[in-house]
């Protein structure tokens, strides 16, 4: 059994329970070991605007919301977006879903949080589910969809932002290099923040920052309040950002029924090294 058969069938780990969701659907990625990563810094001060780019259960987004922020969850996973939703109904939390690719039509935030899929993954070893693709599926190298967003943050980011994203030792050391070299070269900052060791493999959250005169083009304003569509929606309502998101392979991830194993421990693939 491979690293993918573990996580669908099962490793031994267990979910995280999280006392706003309870039970989640066995149609969207549960909280686990990657996802306690990202939880130190779901915390912003009150009143400030937080993005988590592909939520699943939204464990980050709800943390931060009850905290205060202001919140918005992306997903592609429709079902893991009412899920949200309705968690954040429940708890009347100021957090606002949006179905779309990444941040793709989004404003600015002052912090940004990404648990993007991260398994290398070739044309061949794809899963037929959908589903579990945004959940696993990092590309050749596992960095497709982690380069997206790095690569994207400039956009996203306000001038003093800051964005936390979760990276694995199962990444081709090479596209590490090359998305490191592209942030920094645009004056980016870059610094591991945490790490954690399961099984084989290295769990680690980047903190990410630029400077402001690269954070903030004047002629890109950001924005404090909703998108002119977000005005008119309700809280918590399920949105659509205007167009079609481009690239289908994002990173949201909300694997099929039956996925019960964990991204973080156990998930070495038993295949021959990556670069042999």
């Amino acid at each position: 059994m491979d690293a993918r058969d573990k996580k669908l069938r099962g490793s031994g780990t267990s979910p995280v329970r999280h006392s706003l969701t309870g039970p989640v659907p066995a149609g969207v990625y549960p909280p686990r070991e990657d996802t306690e990563l990202l939880l130190p810094f779901a915390t912003v001060a009150p009143g400030q605007l937080l993005l988590e780019i592909g939520c699943g259960a939204g464990r980050a987004s709800l943390t931060a919301a009850r905290a205060g922020s202001r919140v918005v969850a992306t997903d592609r996973n429709l079902e893991a977006l009412r899920f949200v939703r309705d968690a954040a109904r429940r708890g009347s939390l100021d957090l606002e879903v949006v179905r779309t690719d990444l941040a793709s039509g989004l404003r600015r935030f002052d912090r940004i949080l990404a648990n993007p899929p991260y398994l290398p993954t070739r044309p061949n070893e794809r899963d037929p589910d959908p589903r579990h693709n945004l959940a696993l599926d990092g590309g050749p190298d596992g960095w497709r969809t982690t380069s997206r967003i790095v690569d994207s943050l400039p956009e996203h980011l306000t001038p003093t932002g800051e964005a936390f994203v979760v990276v694995s030792s199962r990444q081709r050391e090479l596209g590490r290099r090359q998305v490191t070299r592209r942030w920094r070269s645009a004056g980016g900052q870059r610094s591991v923040v945490r790490r954690r060791a399961l099984g084989g493999e290295v769990l680690a959250v980047w903190r990410l920052r630029l400077p402001p005169r690269e954070a903030f083009a004047p002629q890109q304003r950001p924005t404090t309040g909703a998108t002119p569509r977000a005005r008119r929606r309700p809280r918590g309502t399920v949105a659509r950002p205007r167009g079609r998101p481009r690239d289908r392979s994002g990173s949201n991830r909300g694997p099929g029924s039956g996925r019960n194993g964990a991204r973080g421990g156990a998930s070495t693939r038993r295949r021959s090294p990556p670069d042999s």
